[in-house]
This record gives structure tokens, C-alpha cells and sequence, in this order.
């Protein structure tokens, strides 16, 4: 690949300030573009489209509330959620209005411009006036893209490709404000890349006419969705490219006389900002966090234990071997020693099965595991608009509602459990954490297309219980075998006459049995094998569904619930199963710990003897 450098320029505008400009090809990398302008990563991105000779018609009353719209909504939801901005990059319509709103809230948002080189004026370049059917550049603009054209229409390739390398991994929201034929192949461009798109509906043309088709077709989508309704036709949009932006697009409206606070409101949560979800990914983040902290815990506790137990064992059968074999008379000094550390075991073990017993570990992991990957399911299906959290059977705000509502009501479930007498650790990483297996670029907060859902969900899952299973499954065979192999060698101790290491092979086969009981290993190797199966029938229902099958709500409702279904039964019967296996271990563990308690009381009762 060869590299290219290109020429960077500075232009100063009378207002003072200066903007960093590239002339490029209309065949120029997005990427290459980004490097040399030098844009910082955005969080999220904002693409305004359309709004030029059209909002200049407007009377002076609805362009003085757009103008409010722009600045006080559009302007301040950027900010709010870090994000960069990019249009036309002229000085007329909505693209100065955007220019206006974020020069009065101290440039704190890069604002990219992309017109073609040949219409634009600028200090510097073309004069004002001197190009016929020109616009000068938007003074309050940070970033410009001149792209090598003589026609309006000439920047729209550019313009889509500069816009995707910004959003990449990042949430991206498309706003059409008005606009004509142009705005029509910008929008068609953010369909067929999967970005929200936000109408902003009473603005005129183009805006229109989508809101327009958009509320007869999801009309006739809800009706055909009810079981009377199976026969009734989808309307037929005559346009080729209007038909693919309506029925493809996440589109969302807005009405110009709605009030700034509510579209501020609005784009932030479109491009993933506001509380609601950010909360949720917060207490997964905090559940996940501490439920990974409580299983390493406890896993370490028992292994201790069982480490401990076979290590005592054969402990005192080295001290009984060498107080009853002649041949071993030189290591009788070892036997005093041996006798202090055989006291010293037991007692330790006992601590470390009242610990476990007391703190809980296992259970506060299992619980906090439980109540992680119950919000996760329930921010996938809101994200993917399914089931309860649909467009045809709710509204945005009853959404947030219920996403709200659902993780309130699972996490004062957890706090009502043994989980309440521990302070959580607070969590400190990135949000969304990163999370095993999730291969698929994903920013968490973007809403999510039946194949993102795919793609990010359950492809995610699919490739995680794969793994866990050809994990389980060799973790199982070492263990049966080893557990076999000291089974025989205890059989062949007897033979020869060493009964008394027989008791060493016993204590490491019970060790070994005793992981597999609270690892659940066997059981959990069949539920994960069991629910690999019902994603990937899930998966193959899907892929073989015919495109317009797949565009049908009932079916997207039907692949978002079957995934979360299988997912949180699969959670359940593990929890249910590890609580079980728990409470067997805790009982035989408090008999373990009288019986290692005794066992220190009559050797140190011995050693006084002895004295």
C-alpha cells in the first residue's frame, strides 16, 4: 500500500476562526483524509443532511425555532456525548445554523465540512460572488474537505467515506432536515451502512415525503403483525431508492415544533447517551466486576482446601511410615516436625472451610453472575427494538421506561439476597467492559439490525459456549482420567502390600471428585452443549428465511426472544444447579471441618502425652 501525505491548509476566517482544510479526489480514502486533518476519535458521530436552499424559503417565524432546534438540541447533544459532526460545510441553512450552535458553546465539537471545491468561496481562495451558483464556507466550521468537483453532488462519495471512517466502532446518527436529490443518495449511503437516521418531520421536501411513507408502511406493518391482519398488504413504494431508505432505515421522526430540550433529549439516546442504558452497562459492568472477583475468590479458598486435605493426608502417612519402617530409622528426627505441621493442617483447613462458609463466595458469585447476565439480555433486546421493546408496541420513552424498570427490579432481587451483606467493589474500566468471545466491533449503545443482533449477540454467544464447551470437555477427560489412574494405583498399593498409601490415593481421588462437584463440570458441559445447539437452530431458522420473512417484526420478535429465551434458561438451570452443589458441599465441608478440628485436638493432646 502506498502511503499519501496530503496538503494541508489553514484558513482564517474574519471572525477569527481558523480551520484546518484538504483538497482531495473524489476517489480519496476516508482514512488518509482523517490523518491529515488530524480529527480526534469521536465518541459517536452526527451527520446533518439535506437543509440548504430549502430552509432559507422558510418564514421567519418555523426558520427561527429550527434555528433554536439546531443550536440548543443538536448542538448541546453533541457535546453531551462527545461527538463530531459532520455536513455540507457551506453557509447556508441547517449547516449554519449547526456552525452558529456550536461556535456559541465554545467550539468544543469538531464540525467537518465537505463541499466541492469548484462551488465553495473562502478567505484565501475564490472570492464571495465569483462562482456562479456558489456558497461561501461556514466560518464556525473546525475541519474542511474540498473535494475536487465543479458540481453540487461532486463531494457526496467523499462525504460518505469520511463519514465512515469517523463512525467506525462509534454509534452514528444521520439528521435529514429538508433536502432534495442530494440528501437522497446521503441517506440511501447511511441506510445501507446501518447508521440511525433522525427526520426531522414539518422541515419540507424530502423530510416529508420519508415521514410520510414511513408512517403508512409501519401502519400497515403493526396491522399485518396481528392475527387478523396476516393478509394485509405492505404498500407499495414506487420509488426504488425511497422504497430501500423506508423499509431498510431505522429511521426516527421528530417534529420541527417540538421543543429543543426534547431533541437534545432524543439524538443523545439515539447515539447511546442519556441515563438509561448508560446505567444499565453500568450496574452489568459493577455485577460482572464483582462476580468475577467473588468466583476468584472462591475457587482459590477451595483449592486451598483441597490442596491442604491431601497434603495432611500424606503428611501422616510419611510420619506413620517412618515411625513404624526399621529401614527408615535415620528420618526419625523428621517425625516431631511432621507431628507439629500435621496439628497445624488441620486447623488451617478449618479456618478456610468457616471462611468459605461465612463469606459466601460461591453463592454471591453465582448470584452476582446471574443478575450481570440478566441486564445484558434485557440491554440487547432494547437495543435491538424487539419484542417488548418494539417501535410498533412502544414509544421511546415508555422504552426507557422498561429497560429502567427491568434492571431496578433485577438488581433489588440481587440486594435482597446474601449479596447484601458485601460492599460491592466499585468498577473502574471502560463501559461496556470488554467481554470474552465478543469478536464483532461493538460500540453497546447503537441500535442493533436483526443481523447486528446476529452478528454481536448471538454469533457472540455461539462462539462463547463453543469455546466453554471444548474447555469443559477436556477439563472433564484429564479429570475422570486422573481420577481412574489413582483409583488403580490404590489397587496396585494393595498388591504389592502398602496398604497404608491407599489412604493417599483415596484422599487425591476424593480431592478430584470434589472439584468436579463444585465446578459442575459435567453438568455444565451438558447445558452449554444443549444450548449451542438451540443458538445455532436458532441461527440456521433464520439464515434460511426469505428477506422480506426477515423484515417482518413478528419474525425479529421471534429471533430476539428465542436467543434471550435459551440464554436466561440455560443461566437458571446453571444457578439453580450450582446452588445445589453448594449447599452438598457446604454440609460435607462443616463435617470435614469437626473432623479436622478433632483431629488437631488428639495430636496436640498426643504431644502432651508424650511430654
Amino acid at each position: 500500500m502506498i502511503e499519501r501525505t496530503l496538503a494541508l491548509q489553514t484558513i482564517t476566517f474574519e471572525n477569527g476562526n481558523r480551520a484546518k482544510a484538504v483538497t482531495v479526489s473524489p476517489e480519496e480514502i476516508g482514512d488518509v483524509i482523517l490523518d491529515a486533518l488530524g480529527i480526534p476519535k469521536p465518541k459517536s458521530l452526527i451527520s446533518i443532511i439535506g437543509g440548504a436552499g430549502g430552509i432559507d424559503q422558510m418564514d421567519d417565524a418555523s426558520r427561527s425555532h429550527l434555528v433554536q432546534l439546531i443550536s440548543r438540541g443538536v448542538a448541546r447533544a453533541a457535546i453531551e456525548v462527545g461527538a463530531a459532526v459532520i455536513d455540507g460545510g457551506t453557509q447556508s441553512g441547517v449547516m449554519a445554523m449547526i456552525g452558529q450552535g456550536v461556535a456559541d458553546r465554545g467550539r468544543r465539537t469538531s464540525l467537518v465540512g465537505v463541499a466541492p471545491r469548484g462551488k465553495v468561496t473562502f478567505p484565501g481562495g475564490p472570492a464571495a460572488g465569483s462562482i456562479a451558483d456558489g456558497a461561501p464556507l461556514d466560518p464556525n466550521h473546525s475541519h474542511f474537505v474540498l473535494v475536487e468537483s465543479a458540481e453540487w453532488g461532486g463531494e457526496v462519495e467523499t462525504l460518505g467515506a469520511v463519514a465512515k471512517a469517523l463512525s467506525r466502532e462509534v454509534p452514528d446518527l444521520t439528521i435529514l432536515v429538508n433536502g432534495g436529490e442530494t440528501a437522497k443518495v446521503e441517506l440511501l449511503n447511511a441506510v445501507r451502512n446501518r447508521w440511525a437516521i433522525l427526520l426531522l418531520e414539518g422541515s419540507g421536501r424530502l423530510a416529508d415525503e420519508i415521514a410520510g411513507l414511513k408512517k403508512n408502511y409501519d401502519a400497515a406493518r403493526k396491522a399485518r403483525s396481528q392475527p387478523s391482519g396476516a393478509k394485509t398488504e405492505l404498500p407499495f413504494i414506487q420509488d426504488p431508492v425511497l422504497a430501500e431508505i423506508v423499509e431498510d432505515g431505522e429511521i426516527h421522526l421528530f417534529s420541527v415544533n417540538g421543543s429543543p430540550a426534547e431533541l437534545q433529549l432524543v439524538v443523545t439516546r439515539l447515539l447511546g447517551g442519556g441515563d438509561t442504558l448508560q446505567l444499565a452497562w453500568e450496574r452489568f459492568a459493577l455485577y460482572d466486576h464483582n462476580a468475577k472477583n467473588q468466583q476468584r475468590f472462591f475457587f482459590r479458598v477451595q483449592d486451598w482446601i483441597l490442596r491442604l486435605g491431601v497434603i495432611a493426608t500424606l503428611l501422616a502417612l510419611i510420619q506413620n511410615t517412618i515411625k513404624t519402617s526399621v529401614q527408615l530409622a535415620a528420618f526419625m528426627p523428621l517425625v516431631e516436625p511432621l507431628r507439629a505441621i500435621i496439628i497445624i493442617a488441620p486447623i488451617t483447613l478449618a479456618t478456610l472451610i468457616a471462611v468459605s462458609s461465612k463469606f459466601n463466595y460461591g453463592s454471591k458469585y453465582i448470584l452476582l453472575r446471574a443478575a450481570a447476565e440478566s441486564i445484558k439480555g434485557q440491554i440487547f433486546s432494547y437495543r435491538a427494538r424487539a419484542a417488548q421493546y418494539s417501535d410498533l408496541r412502544v414509544t421511546a420513552a415508555t422504552r426507557e421506561m422498561i429497560l429502567e424498570q427491568k434492571a431496578e427490579s433485577i438488581s433489588r432481587e440481587l440486594m435482597q439476597s446474601e449479596v447484601k451483606d458485601s460492599a460491592l467493589k466499585t468498577y473502574k474500566g471502560p463501559v461496556p467492559p470488554l467481554m470474552f468471545a465478543a469478536e464483532a466491533p461493538d460500540d453497546g449503545y447503537s441500535f442493533l439490525s436483526p443481523e447486528r443482533y446476529i452478528e454481536v449477540r448471538l454469533g457472540d454467544q455461539i462462539r462463547f459456549h463453543t469455546r466453554k464447551v471444548e474447555r469443559l470437555s477436556r477439563q472433564l477427560h484429564r479429570t475422570q482420567w486422573a481420577i481412574y489412574l489413582f483409583g488403580g494405583l490404590g489397587t496396585f498399593l494393595a498388591a504389592i502390600g502398602l496398604e497404608l498409601w491407599i489412604a493417599g490415593t483415596i484422599s487425591l481421588v476424593g480431592a478430584l471428585t470434589t472439584y468436579l462437584q463444585y465446578q459442575q463440570v459435567e453438568f455444565t458441559l451438558s447445558r452449554n452443549n444443549q444450548t449451542l445447539a438451540e443458538l445455532g437452530n436458532l441461527q440456521a431458522w433464520w439464515s434460511a428465511l426469505m428477506t422480506e420473512e426477515q423484515a417482518k417484526q413478528e419474525n425479529i420478535d421471534r429471533l430476539v426472544d428465542t436467543t434471550e429465551r435459551v440464554l436466561d434458561e440455560q443461566s437458571a438451570a446453571w444457578v439453580g444447579k450450582m446452588r445445589d452443589a453448594l449447599a452438598e458441599l457446604r454440609k460435607q465441608q462443616e463435617k470435614d471441618r469437626e473432623k479436622y478440628v478433632a483431629d488437631a485436638k488428639r495430636e496436640g493432646k498426643s504431644i502432651l502425652g508424650g511430654r
